[in-house]
């Protein structure tokens, strides 16, 4: 019990740490795309928007920070699990490049890459399941018009699950650390551009190699119509399972429409 009631204060002892950096670099980087692209070039991307008309208000707003505080904590406490974990030994993730090579160092953040999207598709999936939905992933739903800060609000539960893939990988898998905090960034910018509200991409970016990726546009659909396009980084598996919109091409290629009007009037 004692070794027990340590752990939980060496864990809890790390929280703070990791909760003012999450807030100093996640929170900073959404609030300064919200302020850039929802209020300062408003405007001037009207026609670069999704859903033309807007719904997010004060009120949707102030219950994404509160959700986002929760999720701050919760990844906070994920994160110092992980490190404790990492301390004694139990899981094999590691600093030292020379431990597996510089190769495996490239291959392990694709390899994340892939795990952590198969994760989100197949745990997204299962939160839409009617027995769950209600009581977990409604409450991201609560955002049709999604902002950047409905990027951070999720139930508790979901906030977990969503990263929960790290647990059991990084037990049985050699998981660089850079390349975890390389992809990290990735992550927090793949979730921004997706509850964005605006769709960035260049017009062609469905008929060039990077179709395979989402753009702001595929995810945007899944809160404005529901069931479907689950997928996070890649369409691979919305198109495996048949859940991919029909009409995602064309709702994408009408806002490039209307950005193009723009910018020929300008």
């Amino acid at each position: 019990m004692e070794s027990i009631v340590e752990a939980i204060k060496l864990i809890l002892g790390k929280v703070p740490e990791a909760l003012v950096s999450a807030v100093m670099v996640n929170g900073s980087l959404i609030t300064l795309t919200y302020l850039l692209i929802w209020k300062v070039f408003k405007k001037r991307l009207y026609n670069w928007r999704i859903q033309l008309n807007e719904k997010a208000n004060a009120e949707q707003i102030k219950f994404e920070l509160k959700n986002a505080v929760l999720i701050f904590l919760v990844g906070a406490f994920s994160s110092s699990t992980i490190f404790y974990l990492n301390l004694l030994g139990y899981n094999k993730i590691y600093m030292n490049i020379a431990d597996h090579g510089l190769l495996w160092g490239i291959i392990c953040f694709f390899l994340i890459w892939v795990i952590d999207d198969a994760w989100f598709y197949w745990i997204h999936r299962l939160l839409h399941h009617r027995s769950i939905y209600r009581y977990v992933h409604a409450v991201h739903h609560r955002s049709i018009d999604v902002t950047p800060f409905s990027s951070m609000s999720f139930h508790v539960v979901e906030g977990f699950l969503l990263s929960a893939w790290i647990f059991p990988v990084s037990f049985f898998i050699p998981l660089y650390m850079p390349a975890l905090g390389v992809f990290q960034f990735w992550g927090l910018f793949n979730n921004i551009k997706g509850h964005l509200g605006y769709e960035l991409y260049p017009a062609n970016f469905n008929r060039s190699w990077l179709r395979f990726f989402t753009a702001s546009t595929h995810h945007n659909m899944h809160h404005s119509k529901f069931k479907g396009n689950y997928g996070l980084h890649f369409r691979f598996w919305d198109k495996i399972c048949g859940t991919e919109f029909r009409d995602y091409k064309t709702t994408f290629d009408r806002v490039q429409a209307r950005k193009q009007k723009r910018l020929l009037a300008q």
